[in-house]
């Protein structure tokens, strides 16, 4: 199993983008990572916006991401409306984006309207 999720970790962004809307509608909530404060973990962005919230599409994913990075952090869930409605509302307002199933390589950034249409043309 883990040599599949390896496989689709390493496709493009743009196929990444596809599995994690595919997941995201299905099970109708997404995935993040939190420190032991509660604090989320953030990326830094070398474009328009302040930082980027990394989000995917199942807890595997994330406790990927978690297992490679230097300090602790835990996989956490979230229902997509509260995502929507509330989360990426706050971090907009505060010149964040939110960066789709990212990889080592690249990833799709998107703000909330871009993701309510992905999601309304599924």
């Amino acid at each position: 199993m883990k040599l599949i999720k390896r496989f689709i970790l390493n496709r493009p962004a743009e196929k990444r983008l596809a599995y994690f809307y595919g997941m995201v509608a299905t099970d109708e909530q997404v995935w993040l990572l939190r420190d032991e404060n509660g604090d989320l973990f953030l990326l830094e962005d070398d474009g328009e916006y302040e930082f980027l919230l990394p989000v995917w599409p199942s807890r595997s994913f994330a406790e990927m991401k978690a297992a490679n990075l230097d300090e602790s952090y835990e996989a956490f869930n979230i229902p997509l409306s509260n995502f929507l409605d509330e989360l990426l509302v706050d971090i907009e307002h505060d010149g964040g984006a939110a960066a789709i199933f990212p990889n080592e390589n690249d990833t799709t950034i998107q703000k909330r309207e871009e993701i309510k249409e992905m999601l309304r043309n599924l």
